[in-house]
């Protein structure tokens, strides 16, 4: 029976990127996912978001969520410019997306429209907003070139007069909508996770699809994890299975759901968006897609019994914008989250070790974009160094791309066309 140094359970961003700095740095991984093909659970269902932090501007966490978010990056950068489609680039102003044919990321820059008409009695949303776009101003014109972006000061040294001023505006404008476009863009999620396990086997991965794991054994000196198909022998696990975590550690998770809607005849032209209010529950979103598809969502539920109401606000709202629209396809993605003791949502990545065995880790990224920041960070904690910054890549093959799912939009796409 072959030993690993570790197993990495679970095939989506988490476990795949963590996989990735593993076998980068020579040691030896059987990554096992119960399911088919990897990524096809959440990381098949999400929008291809890139967050830089926009977003999480008008979060109440003394901005923690925008320092891993921008921390992330910083990694994104460091740790993942060997490879040739990794195609953004640091600038002293912003974050420059290289056009490339299979690049990683798009410039599909995601444009945020902040709900001014009968809100402006409300001055906590009003001082959200104004303080939104200072932040997001001052996230678009970071020097990537000098400074750690994960040192939000960065970002927030001079934004006070700008919140004023942008107060002030907001209050005197007109408009149902104030937008702005933020600094937040999409990635090809699959050319990226193919270059991520095409490296990997090439450094010694091994892929155990259709395995899902049943239980661990301890035995002297290492750990016999049973298997469906059989058992293999490691060092050390580490559990990269959202929910799934509960089942094999004490970690509560807390799920909430998100109503997704895949649609066609979007206008040749429409920009990515999102709608953003007060009133949660009014938030709108939709990411395009190629010439005529796009994405629809906005926010996160935590009942099942609200998904059907919001889908169908959801819809109508698109449909006033673009009547033309038709629905593919709906369903509901999964989001797992660690929440802590008085939060009710939490977007930052945990990484946690079995308290009864040291060698049992488990992670949850939080956020897609944070896969970036995570794995390097899962390797800085292990073994109190960074890892390699340059290092061979290799090409994509086919049978990587046989073993990885497409994400939801992609194969409804493949199936109307």
């Amino acid at each position: 029976m072959k030993k690993f140094d570790w197993i990495v359970v679970g095939g989506g961003i988490a476990g795949i990127s963590i996989a990735e700095i593993l076998t980068r740095q020579g040691h030896s991984v059987a990554l096992v996912e119960k399911n088919k093909k990897l990524a096809s659970v959440a990381t098949r269902e999400f929008h291809e978001w890139v967050h830089t932090g926009s977003l999480y501007t008008l979060v109440k966490d003394q901005m923690k969520t925008l320092k891993y978010i921008l921390g992330s990056l910083d990694d994104l950068l460091e740790f993942y410019s060997s490879y040739k489609n990794m195609n953004l680039s640091p600038t002293e102003k912003g974050l420059l997306i290289n056009d490339q044919s299979n690049g990683w990321f798009n410039k599909n820059y995601i444009n945020f429209k902040y709900r001014l008409k009968n809100r402006k009695f409300l001055f906590n949303w009003m001082f959200s907003v104004a303080r939104s776009i200072a932040l997001i101003e001052g996230i678009k014109k970071h020097d990537w070139l000098r400074r750690r972006a994960g040192i939000i000061e960065s970002v927030t040294s001079e934004y006070y007069l700008p919140i004023i001023k942008n107060f002030i505006n907001l209050l005197f404008t007109n408009k149902k909508f104030y937008g702005i476009k933020s600094s937040d863009f999409t990635t090809n999620s699959r050319v990226l996770l193919k270059d991520l396990l095409s490296t990997s086997v090439k450094n010694g991965l091994e892929i155990f699809t259709e395995n899902e794991l049943i239980n661990l054994e301890n035995k002297e000196n290492h750990i016999v994890a049973i298997c469906k198909k059989e058992e293999i022998t490691t060092k050390r696990v580490v559990f990269c299975v959202g929910g799934g975590i509960e089942k094999f550690t004490n970690i509560k998770i807390k799920k909430s759901l998100a109503p997704i809607a895949v649609v066609k005849n979007v206008p040749v032209g429409t920009e990515s968006f999102v709608e953003l209010d007060y009133f949660k529950k009014t938030c709108i979103n939709i990411i395009t897609k190629g010439s005529s598809y796009g994405m629809i969502g906005g926010i996160s539920l935590s009942d099942k019994k609200d998904l059907e109401k919001y889908f169908d606000y959801m819809i109508a709202e698109h449909k006033k914008l673009n009547p033309q629209i038709q629905i593919l396809e709906k369903y509901i993605g999964v989001k797992n989250e660690i929440i802590s003791k008085g939060e009710n949502r939490s977007y930052i990545f945990h990484i946690n070790q079995d308290k009864s065995n040291k060698n049992v880790w488990s992670v949850i990224p939080g956020k897609f974009s944070l896969a970036f920041s995570i794995a390097p960070e899962f390797y800085r904690l292990l073994y109190k160094k960074n890892p390699k910054k340059y290092f061979a890549t290799h090409e994509t093959n086919p049978d990587i791309s046989n073993i990885i799912e497409d994400t939801v939009w992609g194969e409804i796409q493949n199936q109307s066309n």
